[in-house]
């Protein structure tokens, strides 16, 4: 079959024969109960893809010919015109959507029903490069171990997508021998493909290796710290010593174990250990 141009008309009678139209069950149950006996389309090409408009009769319309393409062609121009309006706004709010999730240091990725990236995040796109590639349109790991374990949770969610369920555990992606990034799968609720609109299913990793503290707006509001001493407790928080946070601080030991002991009164802690345990605790989950 001859590849159609990038504008073209296309009627029933080109893809279906009388016999056909008899006896399926689209024909009996749908098409001929709802009035949609025939059937024809307009296809238009904006930015390398096929868009395709269907138009229907009834069976006392009749059917559509050949000879009509070029009075139905006619309104290519304004459907070109009123397709690309409308990915600008969905490209616009589609971003917003996948920005929200840079703001609780989530990596997002969107994928559409075949595995293909549509659109990743900030921190997602920081991730590729080093370990984690696109290629041929598609996420993969370096590590090939690491690569086989993303490819089958892939092909689990994307199979799952229409149903908005997923039976597949998340997988440890490795860097340098390492276990690196976390790759989970959030199944897409029908919240979620609108607030996500353009995307089948929504991948996010989780950076194992990174230090997850609060942050100091947090600490501050949580506690009521002063801004010196959610520095100081953030910085503690990552795992340093006093004397390690006073200096990445330039500020005095002692200056540091005044706010400390601040700290711990407005805690409610008594030592190191147990307030960087309970600061841990208030790190701001992921999207999972």
């Amino acid at each position: 079959m001859l590849a159609k141009p990038p504008v073209s008309f296309t009627v029933e009678d080109e893809i279906t024969t009388a016999e056909e139209r008899r006896v399926l069950p689209y024909y009996n149950e749908i098409a001929r109960p709802g009035n949609r006996e025939w059937w024809a389309s307009i296809r238009v090409m904006v930015k390398n893809r096929s868009w395709c408009v269907p138009l229907f009769r009834d069976a006392p319309r009749g059917r559509f010919y050949r000879s009509e393409a070029d009075r139905f062609l006619s309104v290519a121009p304004d459907l070109r015109r009123i397709i690309s309006v409308a990915e600008k706004v969905w490209d616009v709010s589609l971003g917003t959507s996948l920005a929200t999730l840079d703001h609780v240091n989530c990596a997002a990725a969107l994928l559409d029903c075949h595995g293909y990236v549509t659109r990743v995040n900030k921190h997602a796109d920081a991730l590729f490069g080093c370990g984690l590639v696109i290629r041929h349109g598609h996420i993969h790991a370096i590590d090939r171990s690491s690569d086989a374990r993303l490819q089958g949770l892939t092909r689990a969610a994307v199979t799952s997508s229409s149903g908005g369920s997923l039976r597949a555990e998340p997988v440890v992606i490795t860097r340098n021998g390492s276990p690196w990034l976390l790759a989970e799968f959030m199944p897409m609720t029908s919240f979620a493909h609108d607030l996500f609109n353009g995307g089948d299913v929504l991948l996010h990793f989780t950076d194992l290796t990174a230090e997850l503290a609060p942050t100091e707006q947090l600490l501050s509001q949580t506690f009521q710290l002063t801004a010196a001493e959610a520095r100081l407790a953030s910085g503690l928080a990552t795992g340093k010593g006093i004397g390690a946070a006073s200096t990445a601080l330039a500020i005095g030991r002692e200056t540091a174990r005044t706010q400390l002991r601040a700290i711990f009164a407005k805690t409610g802690t008594c030592r190191q250990a147990e307030l960087t345990a309970l600061l841990l605790r208030l790190r701001k989950p992921s999207s999972h």
